[in-house]
């Protein structure tokens, strides 16, 4: 059976604050419908697919450089 998921339930399922599951959502990075205008939903079976698929996967920080 398919299980959606809100936001506030995937933040806690990874243990991430809700602005940094937006910050994914806003960016693509992670699997997401939308739901009319602002509210969007999330497949449990993608998140778990996504997840799994980001093993090993690098952190990159983008750092502005400064200027002296």
């Amino acid at each position: 059976m398919l299980e959606i998921l809100t936001r506030k339930e995937v933040s806690v399922m990874f243990q991430i604050p809700l602005r940094t599951l937006d910050y994914l959502v806003g960016t693509g990075q992670i699997p997401f419908s939308r739901i009319g205008k602002r509210s969007v939903r999330f497949s449990s079976d993608r998140l778990s697919k996504w997840f799994e698929e980001r093993e090993g996967v690098e952190f990159r920080q983008n750092r502005k450089k400064k200027v002296a």
